[in-house]
């Protein structure tokens, strides 16, 4: 029975996958059974179970490859990720990289063409270096700025000049620094006594009241505590170094003193600090990011607590703050944003859509900048489709710089009907792209991420163009966030959660002064001698950084 039920099959034939299998491997066995037992058998049905279980095994192989091969995509995207990260740039212009006739990143040897170029340039090099050699050297010297001063050092030849008369000199300016001056300013108050001690109309005794100050009984006048708050939020030194600063000076200063004159600082500031707070975020449009901000109290042992740094800015007012808190929870943003209405611009982190859910009086603006990332990090995946991507967006950027040069400046209404009429239809045009292309990549293929993350924000970044203020990213603020990780790289932690409030609440001033181009050093110590001078008659909100300014023109 065997011999007939196996007549005219080769052995490869048994096994699944061969190319000339007509039947899979258990129904060639099945075959083998009704022969052996002498039934009839009903071949049409046979080849039919046949063709159904070799489809079924065909299905189950197609979904292993497709696996297959998506698992692949990732661990592809996952290392060139990281060797761009170790050896790359980390600009976002792979696309522009990936064009043909650009160099790969790790390519040994040189193009052709590259050679032959070099070759060319070291020929016009040498060539411009023999005429210059024969022309004369006229080497254009820095002017050095006239409000600097001047102080004049006559150096005359030596020997006796009494047969000579002065007719010129030759000048010669070269700056000069000389290391941070400093001196101690002795208050005397001096007593005064009444000289007719039986006028019982006067007081028997004068003697003017001590000055307020920000530390009562502290070393430190006010303008050294200026100089802790630039040295540490400014310039980015741990207090450590700036006690080596001291200390140079034959000045010993214990850590303690340092931070508990920060810390009086920063009480003494609060006001101002939460000041801003509510004029930032009584603003109709803002932009929020955050980011890591590590404390030692707090954490597990051997590690620091992760920490949040929350940002809030309004581009119309050039006003932003800082907020610490110790999770990245929505239960933030949400709470700080309570009473806000209007517009908010963000990335996709699913958080803000979280603490938002519900309240119709925020509508959520998303950021292009970190849409472009995503395509742009898809480069090596699919160039096509993200060389795509990123020329849309391109577009839409060339529009915003054309809003931003035109001389004059144009109106709201005239930015709006621009947009309307230019950019809408790409955010159209490159949607419906999308919907038809996503279908046709693998969902966890770095093109198909990039897509994905699009689709979800994508219409909301129409709002954009009802209204000329509003912006195309949130770049600006993720800018304000540099001086946070230079603090971060420097000082690496704050102690304690109060010490890293303290940390955003000095930070959120500072970055006001900049972008109001205010002099931190000289705002601060003119508004702690304000703040503690009990007869100071000014309005305590012309202290804040924007209308400070004003006040000293």
């Amino acid at each position: 029975m065997s011999v007939c039920c196996f007549q005219g099959f080769s052995t490869k034939w048994a096994g699944y996958g061969g190319e000339q299998s007509p039947l899979p491997y258990c129904t060639l066995f099945r075959l083998c059974y009704f022969c052996a037992v002498g039934e009839t058998i009903d071949y049409k049905k046979l080849y039919q179970d046949s063709q159904r279980e070799k489809a079924l095994l065909e299905k189950n192989y197609a979904l292993e490859k497709s696996s297959w091969e998506q698992q692949r995509a990732e661990l592809m995207a996952s290392l060139d990720k990281l060797r761009r990260a170790l050896f790359g740039m980390s600009a976002d212009n792979r696309v522009k990289l990936a064009l043909p006739g650009q160099m790969e990143l790790f390519t040994l040897e040189a193009q052709p063409a590259v050679v032959e170029q070099a070759a060319e340039q070291l020929g016009k090099e040498i060539k411009a270096q023999q005429q210059e050699s024969k022309a004369p050297r006229t080497a254009k010297r820095m002017v050095l700025p006239a409000h600097l001063e001047r102080k004049e050092v006559i150096i005359d030849p030596q020997g006796d000049l009494s047969a000579y008369k002065l007719i010129g000199s030759e000048q010669t300016e070269v700056l000069v620094i000389e290391p941070v001056r400093m001196w101690v300013k002795c208050i005397v108050r001096r007593k005064w006594a009444l000289q007719d001690s039986r006028d019982i109309t006067r007081p028997g005794i004068l003697e003017a009241p001590a000055p307020s100050r920000t530390v009562k009984r502290g070393l430190f006048d006010e303008s050294v505590l200026a100089f802790l708050l630039i040295s540490k939020y400014v310039y980015h030194l741990p207090l450590y170094r700036i006690r080596q600063m001291f200390a140079r000076e034959d000045i010993p200063i214990s850590a303690s003193t340092l931070s508990d004159n920060v810390a009086a600082v920063c009480k003494a500031l609060g006001p101002i600090y939460n000041a801003l707070k509510r004029e930032v975020l009584g603003s109709l449009y803002l932009q929020s990011d955050e980011t890591t901000y590590k404390v030692l109290q707090g954490g597990k042992k051997g590690s620091c607590h992760n920490g949040y740094m929350w940002a809030f800015h309004s581009p119309p007012s050039g006003l932003l703050f800082f907020q610490y808190c110790d999770s990245r929870e929505h239960v933030h943003p949400k709470k700080m944003l309570q009473d806000f209405h209007g517009v908010l611009q963000t990335d996709g982190y699913q958080a803000y859509g979280t603490a938002l859910a519900g309240n119709e009086r925020v509508k959520q603006l998303f950021c292009m900048s970190h849409i472009r990332r995503k395509f742009d990090e898809s480069a090596d995946n699919d160039l096509p489709r993200a060389k795509h991507a990123v020329e849309e967006i391109a577009a839409m950027y060339a529009i915003e710089k054309q809003i931003r040069e035109a001389s004059p400046t144009m109106a709201e209404d005239e930015i709006v009907q621009l947009r309307l009429k230019e950019v809408k239809p790409i955010l159209e045009r490159m949607k419906l792209w999308m919907i038809a292309e996503y279908p046709k990549v693998l969902p966890k293929s770095p093109i198909g991420k990039a897509m994905g993350y699009a689709l979800k924000l994508w219409d909301n970044m129409h709002y954009y163009t009802l209204h000329g203020h509003l912006q195309l990213d949130n770049n600006s603020i993720e800018n304000t966030m540099r001086p946070i990780a230079l603090g971060r790289k420097n000082h690496l932690f704050s102690g304690t959660h109060d010490t890293a409030q303290n940390a955003a609440m000095v930070y959120s001033l500072f970055a006001t002064c900049k972008k109001h181009g205010v002099d931190p050093q000289n705002w601060i110590t003119d508004v702690l001698y304000k703040i503690n001078d009990p007869e100071y008659e000014g309005k305590y909100s012309d202290l804040m950084p924007h209308r400070w300014k004003n006040t000293q023109i």
